[in-house]
């Protein structure tokens, strides 16, 4: 089928002082390489944010814990805080690859935290400063939730609906101050937000737009909202809200968490029952994937963006549309055969899963179908080159 376009937490209790001075360089380790001896890769620090004992997202105090993320920390053997003499070491509480918690020392300043792997490998200095304040007294038990539900159960970067969660704080009482965290699948927490003053008997909502707290995309995958009391409490669930947990387990497979959701970056173009036709190539110079499904289907974004083009070519694409993705490096999707031009003119936002068109067969076609392409940034003839989208593809039908 020819479908191309031919013209186009012993941790405190462990704490030792050290020296504040020059700490050497990220990437340098005391281990040497004698006897074949291999250097642990050094580790890297991205992001540290309090979980416990805090007043905003990057405040602790002393005795509570912070998370630090990044590389290669699972060969962290300690974690060195920012001190008023110096600095003071204290031994992590946990630790894995991409993250390590630690409790803070009573030591502790504000200032940079580091890590520091086998061989003595010192990390480079968190991005952002760790503001250290007094000890906050704990509030557990002292918020209640009564009702709580996240919607959409599977929601796509820049989509249109953004993954949201509405809850019931307990009426009686007096106001408090709340954090909501979103956690992924590990119970790491990538993202966090915090409300003062939160009246008992009150409802509120809380949305997040797909981003962690170093502002990078957040990977695919579950994620779920948990409340919480600024000193890392988890609020105390109603018997009823528990009642609806048991009744939505019992059910429904699909969603069983009125706190969890899934987050992915990309859909699959088609929606409704398909195949897949050529490839790459295909003995014709194919430059996409031709994705075989009934006339008149949607056809939705496969991720936000701008839109570059919007054209038709009777020898070849028939009705088309380019869109430049967003935060994707300056790729370009293009989606050809449809029946009737776009009405997204050239210039237009459109989000991730927003229905841009149909599937036909105008053009050089012979059956009903969408040929997609996937273009390099700077994007389609802009300086980018195609590229084989069937791996995308397959993984995007998967989880759509």
């Amino acid at each position: 089928m020819a479908t191309i376009l031919f013209c186009l937490s012993p941790a405190a209790a462990g704490a030792t002082e050290e020296p504040a001075p020059e700490e050497p360089a990220a990437g340098t380790s005391a281990m040497g390489t004698a006897g074949g001896m291999l250097i642990p890769e050094a580790p890297q620090v991205t992001d540290v944010i309090c979980l416990t004992g805090c007043t905003k997202v990057r405040a602790s105090s002393p005795g509570g814990t912070v998370q630090i993320t990044g590389k290669a920390l699972d060969t962290v053997e300690a974690v060195s805080f920012t001190a008023a003499k110096g600095r003071v070491r204290v031994r992590p509480d946990s630790s894995s690859a991409t993250q390590v918690i630690a409790t803070v020392p009573e030591e502790a300043a504000t200032g940079k935290v580091r890590v520091i792997g086998l061989g003595g490998s010192k990390s480079n200095p968190s991005p952002t400063v760790l503001a250290i304040g007094p000890a906050l007294r704990s509030a557990a038990g002292k918020v209640r939730v009564t009702d709580a539900s996240t919607s959409p159960a599977k929601a796509f970067q820049f989509g249109k609906k953004k993954p949201k969660l509405s809850f019931i704080v307990a009426s009686g009482g007096g106001s408090a101050d709340l954090r909501v965290d979103v956690v992924n699948r590990s119970g790491e927490v990538v993202r966090s937000f915090f409300r003062e003053g939160v009246e008992p008997g009150t409802s509120h909502s809380i949305t997040w737009a797909g981003k962690v707290t170093g502002g990078k995309f957040a990977p695919n995958g579950a994620y779920r909202f948990v409340i919480r009391t600024p000193d890392g409490a988890a609020a105390a669930l109603s018997r009823n809200l528990k009642k609806k947990k048991r009744s939505r387990a019992r059910t429904s497979a699909k969603q069983t968490d009125p706190f969890g959701f899934k987050l992915y970056r990309y859909i699959f173009p088609v929606k409704g029952p398909h195949t897949y036709g050529d490839g790459i190539g295909a003995g014709r110079g194919h430059q996409g994937v031709d994705v075989l499904a009934r006339c008149g289907l949607p056809i939705r974004a496969a991720r936000a963006g701008t839109v570059y083009y919007n054209s038709y070519q009777a020898s070849g694409a028939g009705n088309y549309i380019v869109i430049n993705t967003k935060g994707n490096g300056g790729k370009s999707h293009v989606y050809m055969h449809m029946p009737e031009r776009s009405k997204f003119k050239v210039g237009a936002k459109v989000k991730t899963g927003q229905v841009i068109g149909r599937v036909g067969t105008p053009g050089r076609s012979s059956a009903c179908h969408l040929h997609f392409e996937q273009w390099s940034g700077p994007g389609w003839y802009q300086g980018g080159t195609f590229m084989d989208p069937t791996a995308a593809l397959k993984r995007w039908d998967r989880y759509s």
